[in-house]
Parts: structure tokens; C-alpha cells; sequence
């Protein structure tokens, strides 16, 4: 590689250059002189101011060569100082597999100290770097095609013998006749990027197959819980309703009250937390079919009473003339059912509980669930909208329940290609709102 060239020693040699010039008109000058003080002829003379011209001229051109020389240098050097210096592996090769020209950084990637123990120890790429023996051919196909290749990930042998991961960018260098030369570009070491990159779809796979089988564990499970707990539900609601006599104890007919209540409230958990396994592992489908939508009101009013056994008023708001919806009716009121237990276990007595229903502008729905209970902060809505979290998580929490209701209904109503808004403050309530897509309405043929 030719020496670098101080730009001090440019500018003297460029002085040198113009006073050469300048001398040699001086000369041009005293020989014309002394050739009319002499008498020559005029063909002489004009002889004389050819050569001095052309002199001058090959003095130019001598200086303009000379620049462009250093220029040539200089650019030859700066990109000869790029090439060695890179921070990215660069190379060039034949198409057949030889390194022709490599840097440094190329060679600290592949386990090698210098760039000419690199070209004489690697004389095969496709048989002695890549991993898959084929993959040398899938990147000439590659160049082939497109002249170019980017974000090439491939396994290689490294000189220490592990394996590790790079990525190539390369481009085809070809004649003036389009023919292949040879191919250039440059390397990086992603070994740590891919590798956390597969530990990631490792675990997430992991993650999706353990929780399959907690579905698929808790799916089973749900006979044996619900075997006996029907037992102690049948066998309290008699000895309550003493349909087999009386009891001949006020107290023992409390008692299986008792039983009966908390056996179907430990029921509604079980069918909970059976639920969210089932969403979560995405074992959960719908069953779409006709409903009206005060139908679907009235039976998630029943069940939120049945959770809450609050029998308070629950204003409702449905036009006339609101037509059918395309919809799972048992799931669709489960998650109403659920957000009117929200409401009125939030709700203290005397406050307003409502349910109305709304037509968008697109011709999708909307069923709204208000309250003037005690609300919530705006920042804690995304946590009660997570299974098993409740917005009161301390030990002394005045309302009781698994947290599950909120989330369960953002997942049902999701499963209907819906979506369901929360918007609440402290003191002032909270508006829930289920949207439906215009697909889940059923539009009435019109009347010729």
C-alpha cells in the first residue's frame, strides 16, 4: 500500500510546480530577448516561443499528473485505512469459493489473526465455513437472481471449532458485459442476538404447551371438583327445604343454608377460574346463534342476582325495534352477567345501576353497563382487567371475589370479534362498554 503523503509536503510541491513554471517563461523570456538584440530571424524567434510553449504546457501537464496522482493515492490509502479499520467483517470472493481480499475484524470473527493466514487456511467457503453444505448454493442462487443478498443468517465453523452465527450483506460485482466477477460485502457476529432470540421461542413455546396442559389438567379436573360439590349443594338444599321432614332444629336448617350458599358460591369460582384456563389456552369457542338483545339483558340480570343475591333495580334502556344479534347468548350474558355484579357490588344503596343498549355509527352495538358506585382510579383499570387482580388487594378488602369477572368479560366479548371499554373515576362510578362488530347484527330484510 503506497505511503500516506503529508499534506504539508502537497502544498510545497505544488509551490515547486508553479515557480518551475514561472522559471521557465523567465528563460523563454531572456532567449527571445537575446535573439532580436542579436538579429536573428523571425523563424528563429518563432521557433523559440513554439518550444517555450510547449514547455509550459508539458509543465502543466506534468503538475496536473502529478495531482491527480497524489489524489489517487490519498483516496487508495483512505479506503485502504476504511477496509482494515472496519467494525464489520468486509470481504471479497470468486463465485467459486475463494477469498480473494479480507479485513481484520472479518478474520477476529472466524477465529483467525491475520487476513493472509484467513485466504490460505479457508480455501473452500461452502465446504470448509458454512454448516449446511448447501447453503453456499442458496446464497449464489440468491446473487443469482437479484445481484444481491441482505440479512443472510447462517451457522459457521469457527477456527476454534464451535459453531456461531452470522449475518452477510453482499452484492455482485460484474463486468462491463455482465459478466460475474466476483461477490463482496460485509460480515457480522450475531451469535448472542440468535441465540436469545431462539431461548425466547424456546420458552414461549414452553409457555404455550404448559399452559395447554393446565387447561387441559384443570378441564379434567372439573368432574372431580363438581362431582362432590353437587353433592353438598343436592344434599343441604334438602335438609333446608326439609323436603324430607323437618329438621327438628331451626338452627340445622340455617346451618344447611349456609352450606348451600357457600357451596355455590365456591361453584361459581371453580366455573371461573375453569373459564380463564380454557381462554387462556384458547379452548374456549362460541356457538353463534339468534338472540334478542332484551333476552340477553334478562338473563344476565338473573345471573348477576343469583351471584350477588342483591335484588336491587337495575334500570334498562333498549329501543324499540333493536334488532337480533348473531351471538353466543350464554357466554354473551355471563360477561354482562358479570359486569352487573361489578355494579352492584360496587354500588352502595340508594345508587343507579343501568344497562342500556346503542346502535354505532358503522351499525355495530353497543351494550353499556353504569354504575354510581364507588369507581376507581383510570390507572388501575388495566390491572383489574387481568385475571386475578382486584383494584383492593389487601387482606382487609371490603368486597370479596377472585378478580376474574372483569377479565372474563373482556375475553368473551373479544371471542365475538368485540372489544370492551372501561371508563371509571374515584366517587363518580364506572361505565363499562361491550362493542360489537356490525357482523354480529342481524339486519332485517326490508319489506318490497
Amino acid at each position: 500500500m503506497p505511503p500516506l503523503i503529508d499534506p504539508m509536503e502537497l502544498d510545497a510541491r505544488r509551490r515547486s510546480n508553479g515557480f518551475a513554471g514561472t522559471l521557465a517563461f523567465f528563460v523563454a523570456g531572456i532567449v527571445v530577448g537575446l535573439g532580436l538584440v542579436s538579429g536573428l530571424g523571425g523563424e528563429f524567434i518563432a521557433g523559440l516561443i513554439i518550444v517555450s510553449v510547449l514547455s509550459f504546457v508539458l509543465s502543466q501537464l506534468s503538475r496536473v499528473s502529478d495531482n491527480t496522482r497524489k489524489r489517487v493515492t490519498a483516496g487508495e490509502a483512505s479506503y485502504r485505512a476504511f477496509f482494515d479499520h472496519a467494525v464489520d467483517g468486509i470481504f471479497r470472493t470468486t463465485p467459486d469459493g475463494h477469498y480473494l481480499a479480507v479485513n481484520q475484524a472479518l478474520c477476529d470473527i472466524y477465529g483467525y489473526h491475520s487476513p493472509e493466514e484467513l485466504i490460505a487456511g479457508l480455501t473452500d467457503i461452502s465446504a470448509q465455513l458454512y454448516v449446511d453444505l448447501k447453503r453456499r448454493d442458496e446464497f449464489g442462487a440468491l446473487m443469482q437472481a437479484d445481484d444481491v443478498v441482505t440479512n443472510f443468517v447462517s451457522e459457521i465453523h469457527h477456527r476454534s471449532g464451535r459453531r456461531i452465527w452470522i449475518s452477510e450483506n453482499a452484492r455482485a460485482v460484474r463486468d462491463w458485459s455482465g459478466a460475474l466477477l466476483c461477490y463482496e460485502g460485509t460480515v457480522k457476529d450475531v451469535t448472542e442476538k440468535f441465540e436469545q432470540e431462539r431461548a425466547l421461542r424456546t420458552a414461549l413455546r414452553q409457555a404455550e404447551i404448559a399452559n395447554k396442559m393446565k387447561a387441559a389438567f384443570l378441564a379434567a379436573m372439573s368432574h372431580e371438583l363438581k362431582t362432590p360439590l353437587n353433592a353438598v349443594l343436592g344434599f343441604s338444599e334438602i335438609i333446608r327445604d326439609e323436603v324430607l321432614g323437618p329438621v327438628g332444629n331451626e338452627s340445622y336448617r340455617d346451618y344447611a343454608g349456609d352450606i348451600h350458599k357457600s357451596g355455590a358460591k365456591l361453584l361459581s369460582v371453580i366455573n371461573d377460574v375453569l373459564d380463564v384456563s380454557r381462554l387462556e389456552g384458547g379452548l374456549l369457542s362460541i356457538e353463534a346463534r339468534p338472540e334478542s338483545v332484551r333476552d340477553v339483558a334478562e338473563q344476565a340480570i338473573a345471573r348477576a342476582r343469583g351471584v350477588t343475591h342483591d335484588q336491587r333495580r337495575i334500570a334498562l334502556d333498549i329501543p324499540d325495534g333493536m334488532p337480533s344479534l348473531d351471538i353466543d347468548p350464554r357466554r354473551l350474558s355471563q360477561a354482562l352477567g358479570n359486569l352487573l355484579a361489578n355494579a352492584l357490588k360496587f354500588t352502595p344503596e340508594g345508587g343507579h345501576i343501568g344497562f342500556g343498549v346503542h346502535m354505532t355509527g358503522d351499525g355495530g352495538v353497543q351494550l353499556v353497563v353504569e354504575d354510581t358506585g364507588i369507581g376507581m382510579e383510570p390507572e388501575t383499570i388495566a390491572a383489574a382487567l387481568e385475571s386475578f387482580r382486584q383494584v383492593d388487594g389487601t387482606l382487609a378488602r371490603r368486597f370479596e371475589g377472585t378478580g376474574l369477572g372483569l377479565s372474563i368479560a373482556k375475553a368473551l366479548a373479544e371471542l365475538h370479534g368485540g372489544s370492551l371499554a372501561v371508563k371509571s373515576a374515584v366517587g363518580e362510578g364506572t361505565t363499562v362498554t361491550v362493542t360489537l362488530p356490525p357482523s354480529r347484527v342481524i339486519r332485517q330484510a326490508k319489506v318490497a
